[in-house]
């Protein structure tokens, strides 16, 4: 999964850093849909070059340490983008009796942080996906989720299960 994951990173964001971000997040992405819980981001350290682990766990410390609002600068750049995601996702506690609240608290304060909302989002929202399912999308979030070119949500399902119908592109199983 590692190395799936910095090829496909690397087809547009070829900076190690990207590389290292996406190698992380993909990891703990993997652990929550094998789990169900959101798991350290930390676990995927020994997967990265010797040389960078520990520059990624000052930055993951960083991330739990302050709030999410102190990485609204410059949360386009991977790093920061990163620690914006966790962050959110570290800072918003899970609602007893309804864990699964924690992704729609998590990703309002995501997009709260403001600047590249969007890029920020979209990585607490894989991670937050992965652990607590489609049910956890709101459903007036749902409702105007799209895709392209003009699919909704339902067409959306529709052509996942296919895909899974399908087995894997090269007819393996």
């Amino acid at each position: 999964i590692a190395d799936a994951a910095a090829e496909v990173s690397a087809l547009t964001h070829a900076d190690p850093l990207a590389l290292d971000a996406c190698v992380l997040w993909t990891l703990a992405v993997a652990t929550a849909v094998n789990t169900g819980a959101v798991p350290d981001v930390r676990n995927g350290l020994d997967h990265l070059a010797a040389d960078r682990r520990d520059r990624w766990a000052r930055t993951i410390d960083a991330a739990e340490a302050e709030h999410p609002g102190t990485f609204e600068k410059n949360n386009g750049f991977v790093v920061t983008a990163f620690q914006a995601a966790w962050s959110s996702i570290h800072h918003t506690p899970v609602p007893k009796g309804e864990p699964a609240q924690h992704l729609r608290s998590s990703l309002e304060t995501a997009v709260r942080i403001g600047h590249d909302t969007d890029t920020v989002a979209a990585i607490a929202g894989t991670l937050l996906g992965a652990t607590y399912g489609a049910s956890a999308v709101p459903l007036e979030w749902k409702g105007v989720l799209h895709g392209w070119p003009g699919y909704r949500t339902r067409d959306l399902v529709h052509l996942a299960i296919e895909s899974l119908d399908a087995g894997p592109p090269d007819g393996t199983t």
